[in-house]
């Protein structure tokens, strides 16, 4: 879908709106500010590009006529998100309101390397005139602009222009981003957040970082290396080389003792950057989501409601975002 025409700043506050609600014409030139004449202009191309439908006449909290109520076409366009994990690929499509469509998951073997990852995503994928490209998250350290990516925990890949590599093979927009940016930007999609951390407590262990009310990545994309900061001094050896890492520290450690280890190092996290909300989620606190949120600090706590597809939600909205 070429949506060249429709990413001006009126179709995308326009869009924006209705995500939140079916509005009236008449509502959204109110909320707005816009006359009703580019009111009327925007919701027709909008319309006619398919991301929007009339739902039917409501009141709309006045008097006299039933007015036309507008909002997103589902159908009216689609995302892919991919989660490259150290041992697996989660791939989900998403529509336009950010609803899953299909999920898939397959294993990845030891050593993968990015042409097996490519391979497993080609069946999974497809181009098509409603679909605006995929997402992936993965690993940091990476750079979210150029696509290229580092990672953490997978021997091999140095500097890998992952993002160039993606679009020749699949013939699609392809975003990159960390997992941990990709998981918090999921949950900000349901409900307000301002100043919070995900953390994500699966095969490694990191943050994403929502500071006033955007996507914290840093100068250089590395924001969020939580896992991959010193907690014990001479501790046990990291996969990133140091040793005492969150990440490693927690990983040598089991059941009581391993929350312990993450309140510490998130007690830390609260601290320096006074954070009102922390959700939780991750493989390790999917598979104990009693255990970790009492050894938290005393703040908001959640435990994710996507389950373990919130990385792959996340990358997908990475691209439906760029609508609103």
């Amino acid at each position: 879908m070429d949506l060249t025409s429709l990413r001006s700043h009126n179709d995308r506050t326009v869009l924006a709106l209705v995500r939140s609600g079916a509005l009236s014409r008449a509502s959204i030139a109110e909320r707005t500010g816009l006359t009703p004449q580019a009111v009327s202009k925007i919701v027709a191309r909008l319309m006619a590009a398919g991301l929007l439908e009339e739902t039917g006449a409501v009141r709309d909290g006045g008097r006299g006529k039933p007015r036309m109520s507008l909002r997103l076409a589902p159908d009216g366009a689609h995302a892919y998100g991919a989660y490259v994990d150290r041992d697996e690929l989660r791939v989900v499509e998403l529509d336009l309101t950010g609803e899953v469509v299909s999920a898939s998951a397959v294993p990845l073997a030891p050593m993968f390397t990015p042409a097996d990852v490519l391979d497993a995503l080609e069946p999974l994928v497809s181009a098509g005139e409603q679909v605006l490209g995929l997402g992936i998250g993965i690993a940091g350290p990476l750079d979210h602009r150029d696509g290229v990516v580092s990672p953490n925990g997978l021997p091999g890949w140095d500097a890998v222009p992952l993002k160039a590599l993606a679009e020749q093979r699949l013939g699609l927009p392809v975003v990159i981003d960390k997992d941990t940016n990709a998981a918090v930007l999921a949950e900000a999609w349901r409900r307000p957040l301002r100043d919070a951390a995900l953390v994500f407590v699966g095969t490694g262990l990191g943050v994403g970082l929502l500071l006033g009310g955007e996507v914290h990545r840093g100068a250089r994309s590395g924001a969020g290396e939580f896992g991959h900061t010193t907690i014990q001094l001479d501790g046990p050896l990291c996969v990133c080389g140091r040793r005492g890492c969150v990440e490693a520290v927690h990983a040598a450690a089991t059941g009581v003792e391993a929350a312990r280890v993450l309140g510490a190092a998130v007690a830390n996290l609260v601290q320096l950057l006074d954070l009102d909300q922390i959700i939780l989620s991750g493989r390790k606190v999917l598979g104990s989501p009693e255990l970790y949120p009492g050894a938290m600090p005393d703040v908001d706590v959640s435990v994710t409601s996507y389950g373990p597809d919130l990385v792959p939600v996340g990358a997908g909205l990475l691209v439906l975002g760029e609508l609103f």
